[in-house]
């Protein structure tokens, strides 16, 4: 396949800046596991958790974000910037409607329901004090990443990792002098990491949106505009497209947050290890996830230019290029495992345990990249969002989650056995998403119904 230099740019300048922003985030999580690490497993437990209930929601703005960030490539490969404005301000608008109730249940009620997901009453009240202080956040990212998702499908990518260091830098820095008390300030532990966290999100949200507005790069919406864009019409369509994708999300991020619950049944200990491979596993995930959200820009402009051939060849591109960094990766992650676990590790058991959780991951992660470009990057860049939700549905609930749960319940409590049935739906649904990916039938150009 011929590659330009113009095509080879396009990419780096998409994915690069996405990927740098994931590692930072993931950075993040691995610094708080450190910190919280010291304060023993019952406090690594507990942030764990909470790590994973806020991952859930993530999943689900992220849903709102990606419907908003396909239909807005899709618009500007048809040079319909006009449209792009609208789903930008529909997406803003329903994004806070969503979460608002979940920030109103973290805040109010989270020993409540906390209690459903977990059996350890120490871990639960340390996750409910976590969840509380930072229910504030949810709306803070929910705005962060649709407007991130629009200046992303606009090829502006380097403020989003911008505003993302400042956040993560102001963090890091609070959450060592909130837990451990320095610089006079109090040792507030699990609280410390929470409030060093909601400061962090308060603040990227005003770098974002203050750049938006002083730079006036079309996304700067008056009143006005949000007034226009609550149109009946113009809402159902935006909601015909973004539905599937949410629900798609909703039931893979609950389903995910399954795992992760059903594993505290299995102890301590093994919550814990989980709760070190998370940020592990997403530090590794970064390139890609950059990787599959530059195909889908890519390949939602070139399929909103009816350029059906370069689509196809983007697609092609990706995957091979994938292929030869998880070689890399995985060889790399696997020679640097003991430093990695010396420093990660709260304990000699639990470093037995990530021993061999990464031999694992590294023999079988190709499957879950694969499928995240594919169904990421290509089908729903091309607005197949119902066959992705109809397979997630099918395999997750119908086989993986079951399978995982009878063992745990039934049969062992083995950390290396369960995390390798984390794999079993990747592989089940590996040759079906293959399938639909070579018939062609996310080759759509939605400009021509929403």
């Amino acid at each position: 396949m011929q590659l330009d230099r113009a095509f080879i740019s396009r990419i780096l300048v998409l994915a690069l800046p996405v990927a740098l922003q994931m590692l930072l985030q993931s950075a993040l999580g691995m610094v708080d596991v450190v910190m919280v690490g010291h304060l023993g497993a019952t406090a690594l437990a507990a942030v764990g958790l909470a790590a994973k209930l806020h991952f859930l929601l993530l999943v689900l703005m992220s849903g709102l974000a990606t419907s908003c960030s396909v239909l807005m490539a899709q618009y500007l490969g048809a040079k319909n910037f006009a449209a792009c404005q609208r789903t930008l301000a529909i997406g803003l608008l329903v994004g806070v409607a969503l979460m608002l109730p979940f920030a109103l249940a973290a805040g109010l009620a989270a020993p409540i329901w906390m209690s459903w997901v977990n059996p350890d009453p120490e871990v639960i009240a340390l996750a409910a004090q976590f969840m509380a202080i930072t229910a504030p956040t949810l709306l803070c990212t929910q705005i962060i990443v649709i407007y991130e998702a629009g200046l992303r499908a606009q090829g502006s990518t380097g403020v989003p990792l911008l505003a993302s260091a400042i956040s993560i830098l102001v963090n890091v820095v609070l959450n060592y002098g909130f837990i451990f008390g320095h610089w006079g300030l109090p040792a507030l532990g699990v609280a410390g990491a929470a409030l060093g966290t909601l400061i962090a999100r308060a603040i990227h949200l005003v770098c974002i949106v203050t750049w938006i507005y002083r730079r006036h790069l079309g996304f700067n919406l008056s009143w006005t505009e949000f007034r226009r864009a609550i149109d009946p019409a113009e809402v159902r369509k935006f909601l015909r497209f973004s539905a599937p994708v949410l629900a798609n999300f909703t039931f893979w991020g609950i389903g995910n947050t399954c795992y992760h619950a059903i594993t505290g049944f299995a102890g301590t200990d093994a919550l814990a290890a989980r709760g070190v491979m998370v940020p592990m596993e997403s530090a590794f995930f970064a390139l890609f996830v950059g990787m599959a959200s530059a195909s889908a820009v890519l390949v939602g402009r070139a399929l909103g230019a009816d350029d059906h051939a370069e689509a196809w060849r983007i697609r092609q591109f990706f995957e091979r290029l994938a292929v030869l960094l998880l070689v890399v990766f995985c060889s790399a992650l696997w020679l640097a495992r003991t430093p990695i676990l010396q420093l990660f590790a709260p304990s000699p058991e639990i470093e037995t345990l990530l021993t061999h959780a990464i031999g694992i991951f590294c023999a079988l992660v190709w499957l879950k990249i694969l499928h995240m470009l594919r169904i990421i990057g290509v089908l729903r860049a091309g607005g197949d969002v119902q066959f992705c939700l109809i397979t997630d549905l099918i395999v997750m609930w119908g086989l993986g989650i079951p399978i995982y749960a009878i063992v745990v319940f039934g049969w062992s409590h083995n950390f290396v056995l369960l995390y390798s049935l984390m794999f079993v739906e990747d592989g089940l649904k590996f040759l079906p998403v293959l399938w639909r990916v070579k018939r062609g039938r996310w080759v759509n150009n939605l400009t021509r119904s929403t």
